[in-house]
């Protein structure tokens, strides 16, 4: 069995840092071979148990038949046999699943390097805002998006802390923190694969908002002399229920005891009531909870800033972890009191209602100020090590330097992050107070979308302080804006021209902010007339650049490119360009100097069988 590796260092698994596909797959044949060994194990552990209930069941009938020969006793050896080997069964079957949640974990990691995305890894939909400023140009949230590629998030807080490092901008010294931890947790393999075998639950979005009211609740404890009652017949109760169970006391007995208790329940019905109604049904999120936060525990790491995260964790008492586990197991007594019909009559006579409501209202007392502060901790540990794991994924490429005083973005040999890196054309780019603008000319499908995309794409990258597909990025915290995929609307009754010039305004007015705007505008007023084009992107382009702003405006329409010549050293002219050869149209996607020669719509249609 490998399951732990003895070679690897506290949280790190042995690997090359520069070949992350060769360490999933190896880790994954190991992790395979184990899932092979353990299935066959599990396989003579239903073949034993079977054969002990069928001898069990040949004991049985020849009991029942020859019953003068054969004692009942004799059915003790197959029951102790078959209650012996189930703790067994049951220790194999849990490293079953964890090994199989491995080999899944790394599956999905080497499908992530193909850009292949499932369905099994949360997409960030929920998130998604079509008036954001640039998410939906991005491809930041949505099925093979930025969101999709990072997230190794387990719990809901842990994917909107990560998207909000998406979707929000953030100072220099912060980004810095968010490199530092996720280089931090950059080799940490056995951290991702802990987090990754703990399971899903489906009720975190109740959870978080029930714990987190729970918690700000006034107290409302329970008196003393209630509790005292409640607690002399719970224990006298326990021995009632063993002997009426024995058929050795009469049933009026127990009815007895769920008479005396039930004074201690009305006095304490509106505490019962509200903390139940507070805490149903959160036991498998908080069971979630304290798995993550025990991982993140018992993690080693040396990076100081990520350290810091961790000692939020340990209180005066008891760690984070213990204290989530043994609220998890309250909400789950109090939860089968209230709901198992059968357990509650015992429950109501122990004076479980009663005693759970109290522990509670004791734990809440003790941890529910730190309750907040572990849920956000946690969710910024799964963030890094989502940024983390993206950046072991990609060991050549670059981490930004952040400029904090100077508005300038440089990046050499760009590439978009979402492309297979095979298929990435790189390209450089410069943009400084100087030079502000960069015009992009280019015909249909020759790379313009792409390019500013590879440019914003890598700027949420950066805010969120990962490594970035270049071999150098330098940029300021800009306030990013775009406008690129604008679309009509025909419930709303919008044009596309005026969803265009909508979009349009919105860039402009952010530029009315104290933060220095990068806006990245793609084919510029398409949807209208060239005159009208021409006039009203020079205006825009002004007023952007007048604000101090910086960007890029791609167009194919040639007419755009003559704005470079009446804004003197403020802008410069680069384009894409295309080849057709035999008939066939080929792209190099490589960005060059000056304006593009000649459009390619008509040949394009030509080829696609238009008669033009």
């Amino acid at each position: 069995m490998t399951l732990n590796s003895s070679t690897a260092s506290p949280g790190t698994i042995r690997q090359s840092s520069t070949a992350p596909r060769a360490a999933y797959e190896n880790r994954l044949r190991e992790v395979t071979e184990d899932v092979r060994e353990l299935s066959q194990r599990d396989s003579r552990f239903v073949q034993f148990r079977t054969a002990i209930f069928l001898g069990a069941l040949a004991l049985g009938i020849l009991c029942i038949g020859e019953s003068e020969h054969i004692s009942w006793f004799w059915m003790l050896i197959p029951v102790v046999l078959f209650l012996s080997l189930l703790p067994f069964h049951q220790k194999c079957l849990r490293k079953l699943a964890t090994a199989k949640a491995i080999c899944r974990f790394h599956a999905s990691r080497i499908q992530r390097l193909d850009r292949h995305f499932g369905t099994e890894i949360a997409d960030g939909s929920e998130f998604a805002d079509e008036l954001h400023p640039w998410t939906q140009d991005l491809d930041v949230f949505g099925r093979g998006s930025l969101f999709q590629m990072l997230n190794e998030c387990r719990t809901l807080p842990g994917r909107r802390h990560l998207a909000s490092w998406m979707t929000q901008i953030c100072e220099g010294e912060t980004i810095r923190v968010r490199q530092a931890r996720a280089q931090g947790l950059k080799q940490s393999l056995k951290l991702r694969e802990s987090l990754a075998c703990i399971p899903d639950s489906a009720n975190w979005q109740t959870a978080e908002l029930l714990l987190k009211n729970w918690v700000q609740d006034p107290s409302q404890p329970i008196p003393v002399w209630v509790l005292i009652w409640s607690s002399m017949i719970g224990l006298a109760a326990v021995p009632v229920i063993s002997l009426v169970m024995l058929d050795m006391l009469s049933l009026k007995y127990l009815l007895m005891m769920i008479v005396l208790q039930t004074p201690a329940v009305i006095m304490t019905r509106r505490q019962i009531r509200h903390t139940a109604a507070q805490m149903d049904n959160v036991d498998s999120a908080l069971r979630q909870f304290g798995n993550v936060i025990e991982v993140f525990e018992q993690h080693h790491v040396d990076e100081p800033a990520v350290r810091d995260l961790q000692n939020r964790f340990h209180s005066e008492s008891e760690t984070a972890s213990r204290a989530i586990h043994r609220l998890s197991r309250l909400t789950e007594w109090q939860n089968n009191a209230m709901r198992n019909q059968f357990f509650a009559p015992i429950a109501w006579a122990c004076g479980l209602f009663v005693l759970l409501t109290h522990l509670l209202e004791c734990w809440r007392r003790q941890h529910g100020r730190d309750v907040p502060d572990w849920m956000e901790t946690v969710a910024c540990l799964e963030a890094t090590v989502s940024v983390a794991g993206y950046s072991f994924d990609h060991p050549d490429d670059c981490l930004p330097e952040i400029s904090d005083n100077e508005p300038i973005l440089v990046a050499e040999n760009l590439g978009h992050p979402l492309l297979k890196n095979e298929a990435c054309v790189r390209n450089s780019v410069s943009l400084t107070m100087t030079t502000p603008l960069l015009l992009v000319s280019g015909s249909n499908m020759s790379g313009k979308s792409t390019f500013l995309r590879s440019i914003g794409s890598s700027v949420v990258l950066t805010f969120c302080g990962s490594v970035v597909r270049a071999s150098r990025f330098r940029t300021y915290p800009f306030q990013l804006a775009t406008a690129m995929r604008v679309s009509d609307s025909l419930q709303e009754g919008r044009s596309l021209f005026f969803s265009v010039v909508r979009r349009l305004k919105t860039v402009v007015d952010l530029t009315e902010s104290p933060r220095i705007v990068l806006f990245l505008l793609d084919e510029i007023l398409h949807g209208t007339n060239s005159h009208d084009r021409r006039r009203g992107a020079e205006a825009v382009i002004r007023s952007l650049v007048a604000h101090h702003a910086l960007g890029i405006v791609t167009t194919h329409d040639l007419a755009l490119t003559q704005i470079a010549d009446t804004m003197a050293s403020q802008a410069v002219n680069k384009h894409f360009e295309d080849t057709i050869v035999d008939g066939t149209m080929t792209f190099d996607y490589t960005l060059r100097d000056g304006v593009v020669e000649r459009s390619n719509a008509i040949a394009l249609m030509r080829m696609l069988g238009l008669d033009v």
